[in-house]
């Protein structure tokens, strides 16, 4: 596989050591995780260490300090901070910008976004979570277009992190209990027909929704079920297929069965 530039959004937090049990025996390793974030860039970084790997952090401090941490395992990819937050137009495209000039392309951009934010006013609250869950992923999406066309691969990825609770499928045959924040699965679902719609007016990009899964993060206050390492075997799988066999689609990793496809 060719070398590969990979912007990962939100890949500033690590805390302490697990394995990666998804991986082969001799890509194991220590490693420390927590976000599912940084989670993606530490599998990555294992199965393919010849790749740049971009972390797309705010502030850059938090960055430096994660790199610090993937550095420690001894992972030898190049890594490299790039400061963005997401719900501010000016910071977004000027890091596109950053981007196309410090790299020249971009490869793959894998972006995760979500909040629960803290308000007490139910409006607030709600238009919060949308904006970066849905409107933000766009903007970043739309911004890094230009570095992804510029990509010398077949075809430049998209990877979008996404949950079960995006599923209306899943929402509508009792697949799943009810929801504990209607917000949050609206703006899922609303993130996921971006995804598909999107699709279709750039099909030079390849632009594909995953679900980790109920991961242990500080986002749910570590109540998952599932550990982020294991969440982010699905990036890994979608970056490394060079045969077209996982296209546009809403995808997660199922044990020993590999990739599936999530019903929409």
């Amino acid at each position: 596989m060719a070398c590969k530039i990979i912007l990962v959004t939100r890949a500033n937090r690590g805390i302490h050591t697990r394995r990666l049990s998804f991986l082969s025996l001799s890509e194991r390793a220590g490693v420390k995780k927590s976000g599912i974030s940084f989670a993606i860039v530490q599998a990555l970084s294992i199965r393919f260490p010849q790749h740049t790997y971009l972390l797309g952090v705010r502030p850059v401090p938090s960055g430096e300090e994660a790199i610090s941490s993937l550095q420690s395992l001894s992972l030898t990819s190049t890594f490299a901070t790039i400061e963005i937050n997401i719900t501010d137009d000016t910071s977004v495209t000027s890091t596109a910008s950053q981007v196309s000039e410090r790299f020249g392309h971009l490869d793959v951009l894998v972006n995760n976004a979500a909040i629960k934010p803290d308000a007490p006013d139910f409006r607030i609250f709600f238009n919060q979570i949308l904006d970066t869950n849905v409107t933000s992923v766009v903007q970043v999406t739309q911004a890094f277009l230009s570095a992804l066309h510029a990509s010398p691969s077949k075809k430049p990825q998209v990877i979008k992190i996404s949950s079960a609770r995006g599923s209306i499928h899943q929402q509508t045959n009792n697949a799943l209990p009810p929801t504990a924040s209607i917000p949050y699965l609206v703006s899922k679902t609303a993130f996921n027909v971006t995804m598909l719609e999107m699709g279709k007016l750039e099909p030079g990009v390849l632009l594909q929704a995953v679900r980790p899964g109920h991961c242990r993060t500080a986002f749910n206050g570590f109540r998952g079920t599932k550990d982020p390492a294991d969440g982010a075997s699905v990036v890994v799988e979608l970056v490394e297929d060079e045969w077209g066999r996982w296209g546009v689609g809403f995808w997660e990793v199922k044990g020993e069965w590999g990739v599936e496809r999530v019903p929409w």
